[in-house]
């Protein structure tokens, strides 16, 4: 199997991811950046997930951040740090979310915009 990234002691393969993963190449590359400081928690979401139909628990996973004037991803924290220099330019929220089913533990990459 083809493992992606970890976060914690999840490990992430591209084989279990339930929709077109080079239509998230850039979010991956992201996520693997920023791997090392992530870290995850237990939520229940109403109804079973779709992926087994087994379970409605998922482990989830959000990273808080922004795009730019130059549609790179910028992250809360180094949203501050511009901030407090005076750096900041126009930022659009971009929070990335991934969900993993507990059961089967296929996963998927959530965007908010």
């Amino acid at each position: 199997m083809n493992k992606l990234f970890e976060i914690g002691d999840l490990s992430f393969y591209k084989e279990d991811f339930l929709d077109n993963i080079d239509e998230f190449n850039d979010i991956i590359d992201i996520i693997k950046e920023l791997s090392n400081e992530l870290s995850y928690e237990e939520i229940e979401v109403v109804g079973n997930n779709e992926c087994c139909e087994k379970t409605n628990k998922n482990y989830i996973v959000e990273i808080q951040g922004f795009i730019d004037e130059e549609d790179s991803f910028i992250t809360k924290k180094e949203a501050e740090e511009l901030s407090k220099n005076g750096e900041l330019g126009l930022l659009d929220l971009f929070v990335i979310r991934i969900y993993m089913c507990l059961e089967c533990r296929k996963w998927i990459i959530d965007i908010l915009e």
